[in-house]
């Protein structure tokens, strides 16, 4: 079963925070996961890695290597 104004808002806020446009597409199945944790990789000032972790319940943290 889909639900579809959990879809619409789901693209609504998706267009709100990040600009992506995809409020006119249908998604048939949209897939639902639960998120156990995330990260990303970015370059910071002098060439430094900055990861940026993230967990339920515990907000973003970020971590940076020389």
């Amino acid at each position: 079963m889909q639900d579809k104004d959990f879809h619409r808002l789901f693209l609504t806020n998706l267009y709100e925070e990040a600009g992506f446009d995809l409020r006119r597409q249908a998604f048939d199945p949209f897939f639902v996961a639960d998120l156990t944790g995330a990260s990303s990789v970015t370059s910071g000032k002098n060439n430094q890695l900055m990861i940026t972790i993230w967990r339920p319940g515990e907000g973003e943290r970020v971590t940076t290597l020389d």
